[in-house]
């Protein structure tokens, strides 16, 4: 039985390998591939695997799989970066759920027939699936204010259909007389946050006991207890993972260097998750119930992309990247659903055993739906607000921007993806569609400690300052305020506009200037970040692009790593 298990295992990953290689080629998410294996592989296609196992290995993997994403959505709630805008990010996610739950109870009622079910049914539609949009974003690289966002709305509408769903059940079968009290829903919330609190501290202490460079152990220790201790008390885990990665993050230093262990152990997980997944997938369930998940599929669709649109619109305080007018749809990366809505169905069942499998078949039906579109358009999303770098693009085929002929599609497999190979030039390719859009900027009258916060979470080293109207002033590179941080004399007079060493002309690209002019501008300019900006002369800040991106795009182009002018690129 153990060696059919470990076969069983190696056999998913192999499937999720070659189904995510496949599904690079045509460029597509990775996600997309391993969901597709997992339906060749399942009941819906060749049936290759034996069913008792796949049942056994399925709820450890997936416990473990959404621990570790749900951990990792908790520390985007890190209160010294978003406390600017955290407010209107709740405000926005509370309308979007809002209107998505109103929809999707008033689709769904006629079909149903019960209120409660339609109630229910409306408050899993707020859930988002966690594993599927951080996955993507991770894929690609995404970063920016946007995919921050997005991660930050994922983690806010899980919190809200956790909440929403038991108080609804409290109501609801209350008011129906089954035995339910308020502290069964208030010890599934509260019992899931002290949980969280515990095991969060419980992972800090661990750390420090352990010592640095041992990030894994402590990490999975704490998440597995944690999953444990839920199920043995009868309480929900996501909240529990939600506020556990919350309290590191902002408690400790631990977060980011225990979430880049992660890489080393947490893909094959993620891997074998999706494949089961798509294993999983039961058409048949889609169409024996094609009516109420066809409605709760649009229902869900109309609130997610018109309410984050209509959100983004009515709040006063503008949530920077994510400007209602010309902004991508971020309501269309919040589509995917899957482990969370099903967890909630499975716990409607327990109280109702009929409810819950009419409202389990429903989300079923349309998880199919959702798993298999959902990753594209969070994909889309994050390509749209132009943090998904052009070279990530490259990576999984052919450029967005770049049309291929059908009958040349047979010779780029044989020729391969080698970039140089598209007969691409240098002039080809625009600053715009390398930047990183919508970047973080500093006000020209921001204090020094506002300027020591800002360059703690950049990702750059070098920070832009921008004055009136985002026209850019100039840059600020790490190595300039390293010479003043430490200054008592001068920490209460500077401001970000002191401590610009670049003026404009210095520091900046126009954002219409070609690959060949920035290579040109980086072998006079010493600083390995420059501002994009849209015109010289209103100077409007648009971007940031980087020396090492414009290397590895030459270098792509060029066939070799050592051609002028990139040889000229490097920055000692």
């Amino acid at each position: 039985m153990i060696e059919g298990v470990l076969l069983t295992v190696g056999f998913l990953l192999v499937a999720g390998v070659i189904g995510g290689s496949f599904a690079k080629w045509v460029n597509l998410p990775k996600l997309t591939g391993y969901l597709a294996a997992g339906i060749a592989i399942g009941h819906q296609g060749f049936d290759l695997l034996p069913h008792n196992q796949i049942d056994a290995l399925s709820m450890p993997v997936n416990e473990l799989a959404m621990a570790l994403v749900l951990f990792v959505l908790g520390g985007q709630f890190r209160f010294s970066s978003i406390r600017d805008h955290f407010k209107p990010l709740m405000a926005m996610s509370l309308f979007e759920s809002g209107i998505t739950f109103v929809l999707v109870t008033a689709l769904t009622y006629p079909v149903l027939g019960s209120l409660g079910g339609s109630i229910l049914l409306g408050v899993m539609a707020i859930a988002v699936a966690p594993a599927t949009t951080v996955e993507v974003l991770r894929e690609y690289r995404a970063e920016g204010p946007v995919s921050d966002g997005l991660r930050l709305l994922c983690a806010l509408s899980n919190v809200w259909a956790i909440l929403f769903f038991e108080i609804a059940l409290l109501v609801l079968f209350a008011l129906s007389g089954f035995d339910a009290t308020p502290w069964d829903a208030a010890w599934d919330v509260l019992g899931a946050m002290l949980y969280g609190l515990i095991a969060g501290h419980a992972l800090i202490l661990m750390q420090e006991r352990i010592g640095r460079g041992n990030y894994s152990v402590a990490l999975l220790t704490t998440l597995l207890l944690t999953i444990g201790v839920c199920q043995a008390t009868g309480v929900p885990h996501m909240l529990a993972m939600l506020v556990t990665g919350s309290v590191v993050v902002n408690r400790s230093r631990f977060f980011d260097p225990v979430v880049e262990s992660m890489e080393h152990f947490a893909q094959p997980a993620y891997v074998a998750f999706f494949v089961l997944s798509g294993m999983h997938l039961d058409f048949q369930i889609l169409v024996d119930n094609w009516v109420a998940a066809s409605l709760y599929v649009l229902a869900r669709v109309i609130g997610k992309v018109i309410g984050a649109r209509v959100a983004l619109r009515t709040i006063q305080d503008a949530i920077p990247g994510l400007e209602a007018h010309g902004g991508p749809p971020i309501g269309l990366g919040l589509l995917c659903q899957a482990g969370a809505a099903i967890a909630l169905a499975t716990l409607a069942g327990e109280y109702d055993e009929e409810l819950g499998k009419q409202l389990l078949s429903i989300v079923l039906g349309a998880v199919v739906i959702f798993e298999l579109i959902g990753p594209i358009l969070v994909r889309h999303v994050a390509i749209a607000a132009g943090e998904v770098r052009i070279s990530e693009l490259m990576k999984g085929g052919h450029r967005k921007e770049e049309k291929v002929p059908w009958f040349n599609v047979m010779g780029r497999a044989f020729r391969g993806r080698d970039v140089a190979a598209t007969g691409m030039t240098l002039d080809d390719l625009k600053v715009e569609q390398i930047m990183r859009r919508s970047p973080r900027s500093l006000d020209a009258a921001s204090s020094l400690d506002e300027v020591l916060r800002f360059a703690n979470h950049s990702p750059f080293n070098q920070f832009p300052v921008i004055g009136r109207e985002d026209k850019l002033i100039g840059v600020i590179a790490l190595q300039d305020l390293e010479q003043v941080a430490f200054d008592r004399r001068v920490t209460g007079l500077m401001i970000a506009r002191d401590l610009v060493s670049s003026e404009p002309s210095q520091c900046s690209l126009l954002q219409t200037a070609s690959l060949s002019e920035a290579v040109a501008f980086f072998q006079e300019y010493e600083l390995n970040t420059a501002a994009v900006v849209n015109d010289r002369n209103r100077g409007g800040l648009v971007g940031m692009i980087e020396r090492a991106e414009v290397l590895g795009l030459v270098r792509s182009l060029q066939g070799k790593a050592t051609t002028t002018p990139a040889g000229k690129l490097s920055n000692p």
